[in-house]
C-alpha cells in the first residue's frame, strides 16, 4: 500500500478591531498592542508563514527563525531561499497558493512542526479559508478606521474556543484594551498526499527538495530514503 503523509494543519492568526473589523490601514496596522506582538512571536517562531505581498512589504524584512512565504506574481522577491544559518530565517517567493502550500508543507515538516500559519493578509485569509483549522484571533477594542478587514464569523455550531482572555489598558505599550483566542473548528479538515506523488509529480519539486533546502538538507535525504522508492 502506498504511503501517505498527513500534511500540516493550517491556521490563521489574526489581529482585528471590534465591532468593526479592521485588520489594517494604509498597509499599517491601526493601533500598537506590544503584548500581542509579543504573542505573535511566541506562537509563530520556528514555523512556516504565509503571507501576501503588502503584508510582506508592511513589515519590511523576513521574520526570524521562520520560513517567510510571500505569495506574489513579482520577481523582485526573491526565487531562492535566503537562509540565515545562526536563526533559521528563510525568505521564498511563490506565485500561487499550491506552490506556497507546497513550500510552506515541506519546511514544516523539516523543521518536524504539524502547524502552519497564514499571517495576512485580507486576501490571504480569504484564499486560505476553506482550509483553515485554527485562528489565533486577536480582538481590539477600537474604533479607528481601515481599508482591510477580516470579517469571518465563529458560530458556536461550526468553532469551538479554546483558550480566551480579556488584556486592559497598559502603560506598557498596549493602545487599547483587547481580547485574544483560541477557535478551533469542530470539523477540521487534514489534508493527506501520497508521499510519493507529492515528492515526485513534478520534477522542480524534487529539485527544490535536494538543492534548495541547504540548511535542513540532511533531514531532507533520510526522509526520502525512508519514505520513497526511488
Amino acid at each position: 500500500m502506498a504511503a501517505r503523509v498527513r500534511l500540516p494543519s493550517i491556521s490563521f492568526i489574526v489581529a482585528r478591531s471590534y465591532p468593526g473589523n479592521v485588520i489594517g490601514h494604509q498597509n499599517k496596522l491601526p493601533w500598537h498592542i506590544k503584548s500581542d506582538l509579543r504573542r505573535f512571536r511566541l506562537i509563530t517562531t520556528g514555523h512556516a508563514i504565509i503571507m501576501g505581498r503588502s503584508t510582506f512589504e508592511s513589515i519590511g524584512r523576513a521574520l526570524p527563525d521562520r520560513a517567510n512565504i510571500v505569495v506574489s506574481r513579482s520577481k523582485q522577491l526573491p526565487n531562492q531561499p535566503t537562509i540565515a544559518s545562526d536563526n533559521g530565517t528563510q525568505l521564498f517567493r511563490a506565485n500561487s497558493l499550491e506552490n506556497a502550500l507546497f513550500i510552506a508543507d515541506i519546511t514544516s515538516i523539516c523543521r518536524g512542526h504539524d502547524e502552519l500559519f497564514v499571517i495576512g493578509g485580507e486576501a490571504m485569509y480569504s484564499l486560505f479559508d476553506e482550509l483553515v483549522n485554527r485562528v489565533y484571533l486577536t480582538e481590539v477594542f477600537d474604533n479607528s478606521p481601515g481599508d482591510a478587514f477580516f470579517k469571518k464569523r465563529f458560530t458556536s455550531k461550526k468553532w469551538k474556543i479554546v483558550q480566551e482572555q480579556d488584556f486592559p489598558k497598559n502603560c506598557e505599550g498596549d493602545d487599547y484594551p483587547h481580547r485574544f483566542s483560541i477557535l478551533q473548528k469542530r470539523d477540521r479538515k487534514y489534508r493527506y498526499e501520497f508521499v510519493a506523488q507529492f515528492f515526485t509529480n513534478k520534477i522542480e519539486k524534487y529539485e527544490w527538495l535536494k538543492n534548495q533546502i541547504k540548511s535542513d538538507k540532511p533531514r531532507v535525504d533520510q526522509y526520502i530514503q525512508n519514505n520513497l522508492d526511488l
